[in-house]
């Protein structure tokens, strides 16, 4: 087998995986797909690795797991271990908020196990809404440390029973179609973590790009081949990174396609280009050779390692931090140029042999031994150590005061949802009217802001509300002002779950003639979902959509803008603008920016109201 070859082109494919994954975290509504560039990283490394220990046993007939591991851990641990040391003593300084868990976040990291942990402790990697971790990427990191551990065996094994390389990539193809079966059966809408993080059901990439390196040797392959093949690669090559590059912008990581399949095949159609780029002589391995994409390229490790930290901690730190095109610029300029210090004062001292040896022989000559021992014991014990010891690192984040108003609201309104059903086969028409408030109306328009004559036309309407968690911080407030009122709110409801909610309602004939919807806390509002919900709806139903304000995401001014323009579409569609409302009350609002405690819920209310009276002419 001849010299190792250094693959041209690969270092572009790194530089493409990651900046999907950096504009995903950025613009989750923009490039939805973004974050399929970690399997585009898992088959780079299983090619890789694989490839590697393959020309390793061809050369030696033997491979040594010990010093793989040892080549392995200078090439990614201190960079991690950098970072988590940095971000710990953020934490610590800053944001104590974020110490809660820290211990088994910081042990599992090292570990490479962090994915494992989790699956039943760690957030949705879709569900980042208020109190994001700067370490919830870090769970692919845990599958790759995991995949090198056990492949240098694995590869050892079936090379020394001569066993041949068609039947071993067959085999890896079978094992990574198993692995894409046993994702689509696991899935569960509401629990998604076992499938997103769990190596089971994410090693398929990996064994993609392991099962190329055997039938792909990247030694084998010629740089001179004749124009048919040359056309054939080059072909292939644009059609896949088409498609790579549609599932980036389309490929939704919420929706029950993605793993019921979709997520393999735009796997393999990853794998494909892979194949292609590999080749030299295709005209993608010298176009994606350039200098640009080599210098993101080679810094893609450390660029994946800070870029979530850091848009965690800036979205923090910035008073009233709102997506903006200058946010997003000085967030990335930030990542890079930490990046750029990890890689060359980390990755590249630690990486090659003769710079960690000086390093080495730095800390351990006699004049700097005791300089390099308080630093190293200082370090520990004012960062690391206390994120590791401190008593708050090994519990879960206690409930926060707005969790347990949730908590207490969910009972509160499934009681009186049961009293507004029972009392609501006595239709408004029956009860009687009063044109006078009593004293505890009285009270009530007091508090809420409102006039005596919108109370009172509002207060016994049928009225039915569907939404997220904001409507539900409301919810007590909106049943005290109209007892008729059924809410069904829920935390982390996305916009897309709610036509079939909405469906299922109508079929059990629980809609009413006035609805009230909030959604858009948590995600982007489709207007094909909108156009789904306003169809089942029909057109004499009245519907009050209260907009969003979610300061921090980017998708609030497109969800706004989404509304305004269906209600122009739709005669019986009435947006509510708890936006504008909301911006200049700043002060009413709980920590995270987007649920509006008592004053803002009465406001909420009385906006509601107001629209109400507006719509059926009441003054």
């Amino acid at each position: 087998m001849g010299k190792r070859r250094y693959i041209t082109g690969f270092d572009g494919l790194r530089a493409i995986a990651v900046i999907g994954v950096m504009l995903f975290h950025l613009m989750p509504t923009k490039i939805i797909g973004g974050w399929l560039g970690v399997p585009l990283f898992f088959v780079l490394s299983g090619y890789l690795i694989t490839d590697l220990l393959i020309q390793e046993y061809d050369n030696t007939q033997f491979i040594a797991p010990i010093k793989f591991y040892i080549r392995r851990l200078k090439r990614l641990y201190p960079a991690l271990v950098c970072m988590l040391l940095i971000s710990t003593t953020i934490i610590l300084l800053f944001d104590q908020q974020l110490i809660y868990n820290l211990r088994h976040v910081l042990i599992t990291n090292l570990g490479y196990v962090y994915n494992f942990w989790a699956i039943n402790n760690g957030q949705s990697y879709f569900q980042q809404f208020g109190g994001a971790s700067p370490f919830t990427h870090l769970w692919s990191l845990s599958i790759e440390g995991q995949f090198y551990f056990v492949w240098p065996f694995v590869v050892w094994g079936v090379l020394k029973l001569r066993i041949k390389k068609r039947y071993i990539f067959l085999s890896l193809l079978l094992l990574s179609g198993m692995s894409a079966i046993l994702m689509a059966v696991l899935y569960q809408p509401n629990a998604i973590n076992r499938v997103y993080y769990g190596t089971d059901t994410r090693l398929f990439a990996v064994l993609l790009g392991s099962a190329l390196a055997f039938v792909w040797s990247s030694t084998a392959l010629r740089p001179v081949v004749n124009n048919k093949a040359r056309n054939l690669l080059n072909s292939t090559g644009i059609i896949s990174l088409m498609i790579v590059i549609g599932g980036f912008l389309w490929l939704n990581g919420q929706k029950d396609a993605t793993y019921q399949g979709l997520m393999y095949l735009f796997t393999i159609v990853i794998t494909v280009l892979i194949a292609v780029v590999a080749h030299p002589a295709s005209w993608f391995s010298k176009t994606f050779d350039n200098k640009f994409l080599n210098y993101l390229g080679k810094r893609s490790y450390s660029i994946y390692l800070y870029q979530l930290p850091v848009f965690v901690f800036y979205e923090k730190f910035v008073p009233h931090y709102k997506t903006s095109f200058l946010n997003m610029m000085i967030e990335v300029l930030i990542v890079l140029g930490i990046s750029e210090l990890s890689y060359r004062y980390v990755e590249k001292i630690f990486r090659y042999t003769k710079s960690f040896k000086h390093i080495l022989h730095w800390f351990v000559a006699s004049r700097n031994r005791f300089f390099g021992g308080v630093v190293v014991i200082l370090t520990y014990v004012l960062f690391l150590g206390n994120g590791i010891t401190d008593h708050r690192a090994g519990i879960a984040l206690p409930e926060t005061k707005l969790q347990k108003t949730l908590k207490k609201n969910e009972v509160e309104v499934a009681k009186r949802n049961a009293m507004a059903e029972k009392e609501g086969h006595t239709s408004a028409s029956k009860k009687q009217k009063r044109t006078t408030l009593t004293a505890d109306q009285k009270k009530i328009v007091s508090a809420y802001g409102l006039k005596s004559e919108q109370y009172l036309a509002f207060k016994d309407l049928p009225f039915k509300a569907v939404g997220d968690s904001v409507m539900l911080d409301a919810a007590p407030y909106l049943q005290e002002v109209n007892s008729n009122m059924v809410v069904d709110a829920e935390v982390g409801r996305q916009s897309y779950q709610t036509p079939q909610i909405i469906e299922q309602l109508a079929k059990s004939g629980k809609l009413a003639p006035n609805m009230l919807i909030g959604l858009g806390t948590n995600g982007e509002i489709k207007r094909a979902d909108l156009d789904q919900i306003m169809k089942i709806f029909g057109k004499k139903r009245q519907v009050y959509w209260m907009n969003n304000f979610v300061q921090s995401r980017s998708w609030q001014d497109e969800n706004n803008k989404m509304l305004w323009d269906a209600a122009k579409h739709y005669p019986n569609l009435h947006v509510i603008n708890w936006f504008e409302l909301a911006e200049q009350h700043i002060d009413w609002f709980a920590d995270d920016g987007v649920h509006p405690g008592a004053v803002g819920d009465r406001n909420y209310v009385r906006l509601l109201v107001e629209k109400v009276s507006q719509v059926n002419h009441i003054k």
